[in-house]
């Protein structure tokens, strides 16, 4: 059986993040409504986890991209290589937030009128945190396979070179 709890999604003009600061006793949200709010949930590790770090930062993209009132194609690039500088200083090891953000930015880098880089810029965003919720899924079900009824999993995180 699964349930679809989103940690990062997308509504429109804004970031909606699955706060992991107050789990396990409360499920919470918090709504992002610039790319610098988006920066700040992930420094404070409001989302948490490579793949959701990843997909939020895409979707900070995506919002400064929304968000930007740039009519011209390479002030609304000035201005989403900026949002991406912030992003990528919010948390400085982390490995998807990069990923991320150079395949945001490829894809606007791609588009040849505003219009298309906000069309493409969303687009990509939704499809980042599709492609994640299906991994999860997939390892989920995998997982499954490996645990019996009763037993007891200890999950660890271990950053090395640090």
């Amino acid at each position: 059986m699964f349930f679809d709890v989103r940690t990062v999604e997308l509504h429109g003009d804004v970031v909606r993040l699955l706060d992991q600061n107050a789990l396990p006793w409360e499920c919470r949200y918090v709504e992002c409504r610039s790319v610098e709010e988006v920066a700040e949930a992930i420094k404070n590790m409001t989302v948490r986890g490579a793949p959701a770090i990843g997909v939020a930062a895409a979707m900070g993209i995506a919002l400064a991209v929304i968000r930007s009132k740039a009519n011209e194609l390479g002030e609304l690039r000035r201005s989403v290589e900026e949002a991406a500088k912030l992003l990528s200083s919010s948390r400085p090891t982390a490995r998807n937030l990069f990923w991320a953000v150079e395949r945001m930015l490829a894809v606007i880098r791609g588009a040849e009128t505003v219009e298309e880089a906000r069309s493409l810029a969303v687009k990509e965003a939704l499809k980042m945190a599709e492609e994640d919720v299906e991994a999860n899924r997939r390892m989920g079900e995998i997982g499954a396979q490996l645990i019996d009824e009763g037993d007891v999993v200890l999950t660890h995180c271990k950053q090395l070179g640090l």
